[in-house]
């Protein structure tokens, strides 16, 4: 069962991943079952894997699950990018931008993810996922306070989304564009674009795009002080992210709210709570300094607002900065520390001029006049209160104000028309349901039946490849014991010829003294007879001879021209030693190639020694003759030595009378090296004849050795 699991999971999981790609609107995947289904995924199925377990603790919201997404996006980055899947590279980069911008409030990492996304998904030429890239780009601008920016990047956003038929983006587009007004101070085109993004959520039935409207429809109704009506959405905001199973607690905007409101006790509860769950949420810490500032604790309230404005600073939140600029300024005027203050309130105007915002312009202003006025200069103090009330009276109209608050309350009347019909239309289809109940209660009898039929016969299928599986192990497992009987058998056979190769080194190398030996002994007796000429030559020879058989010996096969020319040298040096006293003829058949044909070493000197020797040299008449015949019969290398000797057996009852009790070491050494070829190949073995005249008298020996030669590329694997 758990190999059908591993095997559905991987070829279902693409499917399902693809399914859910960009789905804002939809849960994740289950974290367990992303985590189960991992290990058996492989490139761009992995990565998306990663991207969605990635998605899956995001939307947990806590700080903890944070850290695990962020791990998972970057080790879903890592491979994408490895793999050269752009698409998954791209989603990676999404997700490392939504961590930024929302847990980190890094704005400006955020940024730089987001436009990485953008060159990503330009590749693979994908609407929804440019859409995305260029939202984020936007927010993360307007949350730098740079409003206009933020604006190009979120109409491009919204052609993209258009180009996909992403209406719930869209929707959502239009929330980010209510934020670029109210910090711009246009109230009633943030009133619009929250209105329209609303409807168009409820319409689309996009329940968690309208957690987010409840919410800036709370910030607006507080803007304009209906502090009620705000609470309310705030209230429906927090109740619709726990039906959705959202772990997403408005803490903070709550304490603004009752901050707002005056209720400084409950702010305070809300900000401490906020702060207990993520104590550097900037945010919370300006409020809380804000509240403390407003009960007159300046030092603590000091204290919050700096690190509020160092945090800020480091994710870039420029818009929010300014106000907390504001509020230090505030602080410091009231402890009527006014040099600190001034500077404060004067890096506050700089930058809320250059991002446009009225509101947080307002309140420098209106620090500035109370600067001012501490400091005894009544000309400033009244140049900077002109300046307050000009920006207050463009924002504060109260003809835009009467019309403003009309259109909040008229929608406030709307939206209760449409929740009481909405109650109305539900109590109509309520019996429509209950019908409807029971008609589906009879259809799933039928359906429990046929599952019940369908689970009997899965029963018996999975048992019949329960016993088909264990036949097949069974089959399985023979043929692997015959596997194994057969490689030992192939192991066996290796050791045993490595065995034989390693006897045969032992015999090559043992050849090389006895053949020294009997050469010595040679130089030795001319220098007893001081014949000084032909131990020189002798000795030159010899030191020829023994480089040759050194360089020779250390082949398993040399060519027959290598094996010859040694051959040669060793029998002149015979006659050499026995004063020219035979003769001897090597002569081999046209039709062998002797620089292609490889032979063992040392294999034939042994048989022409034996024969000079004990044949040759025991001879008391007549001139002695010594032939050696090399010819190709059926790809065997047959070579025939023959001399005129005095034959084996007068040589062996010569031998028992000699007072030497040496043995013939090199001919033995070579029965051996034959012996072990013969096991080797199948192909080697040596025969001896005794030459007799018509009168039965032994007139010499002749010697056949019949070896299987090799061609000369062989040597090259030697």
């Amino acid at each position: 069962m758990k190999h059908i699991f591993a095997i559905i999971t991987a070829f279902l999981f693409p499917l399902i991943i693809a399914a859910q790609a960009f789905q804002v609107d939809k849960p994740a995947l289950p974290i367990d079952s992303l985590i189960k289904a991992l290990p058996l995924l492989y490139d761009s199925a992995r990565v998306d894997c990663l991207n969605e377990l990635s998605r899956a603790y995001m939307e947990t919201a806590q700080k903890m699950n944070a850290d695990s997404a962020l791990a998972f996006a970057r080790q879903a980055y890592k491979e994408a990018v490895s793999a050269g899947y752009a698409k998954g590279s791209g989603e990676a980069c999404l997700r490392l931008g939504l961590i930024s911008f929302w847990h980190s409030w890094n704005y400006i990492e955020s940024e730089k993810h987001y436009r990485e996304a953008i060159s990503w998904y330009q590749k693979t030429k994908d609407q929804n996922g440019l859409g995305y890239g260029y939202s984020g780009v936007g927010a993360s601008l307007l949350n730098q306070g740079l409003p206009d920016e933020a604006t190009k990047f979120f109409e491009r956003a919204s052609v993209h989304f258009k180009e996909a038929g992403n209406k719930l983006m869209m929707a959502d587009i239009k929330d980010w564009f209510s934020y670029i007004y109210e910090s711009k101070g246009d109230f009633e085109k943030q009133f619009e674009n929250v209105k329209k993004g609303f409807n168009e959520k409820r319409r689309l039935n996009d329940k968690r795009g309208i957690i987010w409207s409840y919410y800036n429809l709370s910030q607006i109704y507080q803007s304009v002080e209906d502090f009620e009506t705000a609470l309310d959405y705030m209230r429906l905001s927090f109740q619709q992210a726990r039906e959705q199973s959202i772990n997403w607690q408005p803490y903070r905007s709550m304490g603004h709210l009752f901050l707002a409101i005056g209720n400084y006790d409950s702010a305070f509860f809300y900000f401490s709570e906020m702060l207990r769950l993520q104590p550097s949420d900037a945010p919370a810490l300006a409020g809380l300094g804000r509240l403390l500032m407003f009960q007159g604790k300046y030092g603590k309230a000091l204290d919050h607002l700096q690190q509020a404005s160092i945090n800020f600073k480091k994710s870039a939140d420029t818009g929010r900065q300014i106000s907390v600029l504001a509020d230090i300024a505030k602080t410091y005027a009231a402890m009527k520390y006014y040099e600190e203050a001034l500077q404060y309130a004067r890096e506050c105007l700089i930058v809320s001029s250059q991002t446009g915002n009225k509101t947080v312009m307002k309140s420098a202003y209106e620090v500035y006049r109370e600067i001012y006025e501490g400091l005894g200069n009544a000309d400033s103090a009244l140049f900077y209160h002109k300046q307050f009330v000009t920006l207050k009276d463009s924002l504060d109209d109260a003809k835009y104000q009467r019309q403003h608050l009309r259109k909040l309350a008229l929608y406030k009347v709307e939206s209760k028309a449409e929740e009481q019909q909405a109650r109305i239309n539900l109590l109509n289809t309520d019996n429509q349901l209950k019908q409807r109940q029971l008609k589906e209660e009879a259809f799933m009898k039928k359906i429990l039946i046929a599952c019940l039929v369908v689970l009997i016969l899965l029963s018996v299928i999975i048992m019949r490849n329960i016993v088909l599986k264990r036949r097949n192990e069974k089959l399985r497992l023979e043929n692997v014991l015959k596997e194994q009987q057969l490689l030992s058998e192939r192991k066996e056979a290796e050791l045993q010829k490595q065995t034989s190769e390693l006897e045969m080194q032992a015999l090559r190398a043992q050849m090389n003294p006895h053949f020294i030996f009997n050469c010595l002994n040679s130089i030795n007796r001319f220098i007893l007879k001081n014949e000084t000429e032909p131990a020189s030559d002798y000795l030159t020879k010899f030191s020829r001879l023994i480089r040759m058989v050194l360089n020779n010996s250390k082949h398993k096969y040399i060519t027959l021209n290598e094996e010859l020319d040694c051959l040669e040298l060793y029998i002149q040096m015979e006659q050499l030693r026995f004063k020219n006293s035979f003769n001897y003829k090597i002569k081999c058949s046209a039709d062998i190639d002797m620089e292609e044909t490889l032979v063992p070493p040392l294999l034939i000197q042994p048989f022409a020694e034996n024969a000079i020797w004990h044949g040759l040299m025991q001879k008391e008449s007549g001139e002695g003759n010594l032939a050696i015949l090399l010819q190709q019969k059926n790809e065997i290398l047959e070579c025939t030595i023959t001399d005129n000797g005095v034959g084996r057996k007068v040589a062996l009852e010569l031998s028992r009378n000699a007072t030497s009790k040496n043995k013939s070491l090199g001919l033995q050494i070579t029965k051996e090296r034959i012996a072990l070829l013969d096991n080797e190949q199948g192909e080697h073995f040596i025969e001896i004849e005794d030459l007799y005249d018509d009168n039965g008298n032994a007139m010499g020996t002749k010697v056949i050795i019949r070896i299987k030669y090799k061609i000369a590329i062989e040597k090259l694997y030697l």
